[in-house]
């Protein structure tokens, strides 16, 4: 029971004793840092510590006293008063999560249906080359060869599903079409 309550200092230069403030942690996770504080190891800070540390900046006291006084890592404190003067907010981040995926613009997408409809033979990596190519995006903002599938499959219903295949196929014919060399494995074995 002792080892899962840590007791935090209310005193920034000595162990108040006589009255110990208990610190319990979901099923025992909380960690000791080099200072002495609790934390949880990938959970962001509480919202109190957070607003203690942009109020202590704010009547003058520097990062490395206030991560010495409320026991907390002076990365930690630069990173949330970083953010603060960024945003004006205290909030931590998102944790985890994924980007959500990037969809090109309304212009983007009618000219790769144009494409697709000029030429329905169109590989989606020809689409994007020819992107590049006409001066409609550039390599900053051009759409994957994923994102150009995606939306190929979104407006012609399918589309775009059987490119694997096809460029196998044309990787096999030009692979029968090539000589073969004597340092390729088979002119080193030849045909047995």
């Amino acid at each position: 029971m002792l080892d899962d309550m840590r007791y935090l200092e209310t005193d920034s230069t000595r162990l108040n004793k006589s009255a110990p403030c208990p610190v319990s942690t979901p099923l025992g996770q909380g960690r000791v840092n080099q200072l002495g504080g609790v934390f949880i190891n990938g959970r962001p800070l509480p919202n109190h510590i957070r607003h203690k540390i942009v109020e202590m900046a704010h009547h003058g006291v520097r990062p490395c006293v206030i991560s010495r006084q409320l026991r907390v890592s002076h990365g930690c404190v630069s990173k949330i008063l970083c953010r603060y003067q960024e945003t004006g907010s205290i909030r931590p981040g998102a944790i985890g999560g994924s980007k959500p995926k990037q969809s090109a613009s309304p212009e983007v997408d009618k000219k790769i249906e144009d494409y697709k409809r000029e030429n329905p033979g169109m590989f989606s990596w020809e689409i994007r080359d020819k992107l590049l190519k006409d001066g409609i995006c550039d390599r900053n903002n051009v759409p994957s060869v994923s994102a150009i599938s995606r939306i190929m499959r979104s407006k012609f219903g399918g589309v775009g599903e059987d490119e694997e295949e096809d460029d196998e196929m044309v990787k096999r014919t030009l692979e029968e079409n090539e000589p073969r060399t004597k340092h390729s494995i088979d002119g080193i074995l030849g045909d047995r």
